[in-house]
């Protein structure tokens, strides 16, 4: 946290945005409502978590946000963290796709296979995509979603015009481009 009581990097407009109310107050807000997004969509998804890197533009580094499904969340940009307990947010999204909540995927570790609702996955993808699509710049948004292997998690990482990477435990896999359809 910084001297002024706010968020890392709460003062700095993101890529490609310009002209914003840049006083402590509409920082604080910009997060809180970047929290609150992340949460629903953590939520609304069924997912163990999200971790956006998100791309603040040239003059500044990279704002690493981690949002669990419960507790704190992260918030990182260099040396600097703050933890925020999104659930007291006062905040709205500001935009969650259409997303449902899957039973864990059926997953073969050995094989690195998912053996079970691969539509899910691509449906899921999908949503991922969406949200990530809606982060400025060189972003990325990664979701974590369980399997019925505890030790091999689904990771869905997307960043706009980039290829998807499916990774499964610690088999990383890039997707052909346009997938999912």
């Amino acid at each position: 946290m910084t001297a002024a009581g706010q968020p890392p990097d709460a003062g700095r407009e993101p890529a490609g945005e310009t002209g914003r109310d840049r006083s402590p107050d509409a920082a604080r807000e910009r997060i809180a409502q970047l929290v609150a997004t992340l949460r629903a969509f953590v939520r609304a998804a069924g997912a163990e978590a999200l971790i956006l890197l998100l791309d603040q533009g040239e003059r500044a580094p990279p704002l690493l946000v981690e949002c669990p499904a419960e507790g704190a969340v992260l918030l990182r940009e260099g040396e600097q963290a703050v933890q925020l307990d999104a659930d007291r947010l006062a905040a709205e999204p500001l935009w969650v796709p259409d997303v449902r909540p899957l039973p864990p995927f059926e997953v073969d570790a050995a094989r690195a296979e998912i053996t079970s609702m691969l539509g899910g996955v691509e449906s899921l993808a999908r949503s991922v995509r969406d949200l990530a699509d809606r982060f400025p710049g060189r972003s990325v948004l990664t979701a974590t979603f369980s399997t019925t292997d505890p030790d091999t998690p689904l990771h869905l990482a997307a960043r706009t015009g980039d290829p998807m990477v499916l990774a499964l435990g610690d088999e990383q896999f890039e997707m052909a481009p346009g997938w999912p359809g």
